[in-house]
């Protein structure tokens, strides 16, 4: 991939997250503490807007009788934003970069189709974030045309194969193809969700401007499609479901120091982080992702400055108990998981079958756990045989089991405990098994309204056991204090 798609792609990334918590924002909105929202994990916030916070002109009637998308599906858009997708990064490569690989035309296209698939050795966050990202783009133009979750997916998957069998000149990578689609999927759900929630068709004005461009840094197809159909400036009605039942957001900015079980004094930098959890994961089952948590950490320092992305949106739910002190439910979920930092590589997609339990303890306080089989679909993890390889990391595939447990005032988290086992069989790389375990423990205090402080404490594990080459024993923790800022109060109704 050049350094074009993945630049462009991890500076719309970084404008995302500055831009999301601006979504709905009203400092004048008050909290509603009602039993629903302590009995759950995310707390039901009630909001309507005050005075003067409506739109800056009022809405004719026959603007706001105007349709906004789609009463039906647009496949010439979605073509055109699919079609723009492969074209222009392929233009950069061939034109700009001078990539030898961009080259391409019957010959290689024929080549690629004949020869099939093969392993290809990007580096890690090419193939683990960047390309995925890009597959959110192929989702993305067909979710913001009118197309639903499962049909968008399926886009995911065509954009990926066509940019693998006739993108460039080099043979398709089926872990590309794999990663894009999959992964695209979850990351263009999360963030076509997170725009809608920006987006205000009744806004005029420079308040209009600004979720415009807000929702387009977001989610770039969604904000193209609004552009082509001229929903940029036209007013009108909102979509029924612009916003969960529930939500919660934070902003989180501190010290971080990484090691590496004492074989160095470790690094140390700044951090920042952004927290969604949209939904109420007990509660929203009828569609795809209605319940997700969404976090990306910034590194400061010697180190990746993406270091951690992660999505778990739920696929399916039901509920198998609902009582005032106990609620247990089910949900198939789809995972996406990125870390890459000083100390570690490892990451992918994952399916997850998670039994979910709040036990309500007062009116104040309550306990949620979590239980979660879970299948790796793709993974990769660092490897110190990058010669034998020609990558610091390698491909498999494998199943684990996912625990957690947190404790919860007023539906806010105080301290959380998570403990992750994963067991990957490698399929590309280095030959053997490796064992990976997080435990992963959170706490916070809020101190004075929005503001409090937290901590984590991680350690992440690595015992590779190879066929063919020594076996490797890795120990890494880390240590981040920062202040939070709780941004949910009042966000949504």
């Amino acid at each position: 991939m050049s350094g074009l798609r993945h630049g462009t792609l991890v500076a719309a990334l970084a404008l995302a997250v500055a831009a999301a918590p601006l979504a709905g924002q009203d400092a004048g909105a008050k909290k509603a503490n009602d039993a629903a929202a302590r009995e759950t994990p995310a707390p039901i916030t009630a909001w309507t807007p005050p005075p003067g916070l409506g739109p800056l002109t009022d809405v004719s009637d026959a603007q706001a009788n105007e349709p906004f998308c789609c009463d039906s599906r647009e496949l010439g858009v979605t073509l055109i934003e699919i079609g723009a997708a492969m074209v222009i990064p392929w233009y950069f490569n061939r034109h700009v970069s001078d990539d030898s690989t961009a080259v391409i035309g019957p010959d290689t296209w024929w080549a690629n189709v004949e020869e099939g698939f093969e392993w290809d050795h990007d580096n890690f966050k090419t193939n683990m974030f960047a390309h995925p990202y890009h597959g959110g783009l192929y989702f993305n133009a067909g979710r913001s045309n009118g197309y639903n979750f499962w049909e968008s997916a399926a886009w995911a998957w065509g954009g990926s194969f066509l940019w693998e069998m006739f993108g460039e000149n080099n043979r398709g990578a089926i872990n590309d193809w794999l990663a894009t689609a999959v992964g695209g999927i979850a990351i263009g759900e999360a963030l076509h969700r997170a725009s809608v929630t920006v987006w205000d068709n009744e806004a005029t004005g420079t308040e209009r401007a600004l979720r415009e461009i807000g929702g387009f840094f977001i989610n770039p197809m969604g904000g193209a499609s609004r552009l082509f159909r001229g929903e940029m400036s036209r007013t009108g009605a909102n979509p029924d479901d612009r916003f969960p039942a529930s939500v919660r957001t934070n902003l989180n900015g501190g010290f971080r120091h990484v090691g590496d079980a004492g074989a160095d004094p470790g690094t140390d930098g700044w951090v920042g982080q952004f927290e969604l959890d949209y939904g109420n994961p007990l509660r929203d089952f009828e569609n795809p992702f209605d319940a997700f948590t969404f976090r990306v950490q910034l590194n400061g320092g010697e180190d990746e400055r993406i270091g951690l992305f992660q999505i778990r949106g739920g696929l399916w739910g039901t509920e198998l108990r609902d009582s005032p002190q106990v609620r247990h439910t089910f949900r198939l979920e789809q995972l996406f998981h990125y870390i890459n930092n000083r100390t570690t590589e490892t990451g992918g997609s994952a399916v997850a079958a998670s039994f979910n339990s709040h036990w309500s303890l007062s009116d104040t306080w309550g306990v949620g756990t979590r239980v979660a089989p879970t299948a790796l679909l793709l993974w990769g993890v660092a490897s110190e045989y990058a010669d034998f390889t020609r990558r610091t990391y390698d491909f498999g595939t494998g199943f684990g089991l996912i625990l957690g447990s947190d404790l919860r005032m007023n539906g806010t988290r105080i301290v959380g405990v998570d403990w992750a086992s994963l067991v990957q069989k490698n399929l590309s790389g280095a030959s053997g098994t490796v064992w990976q375990h997080y435990l992963i423990t959170r706490a916070s205090y809020p101190i004075v309204g929005r503001f409090g402080i937290g901590g984590e404490y991680w350690l992440f594990i690595r015992d590779s056991n190879y066929t063919d080459f020594p076996d490797v024993y890795r120990r890494h923790p880390e240590v981040l204090l920062y202040l939070t800022w709780d941004t949910s109060e009042g966000r949504f109704r």
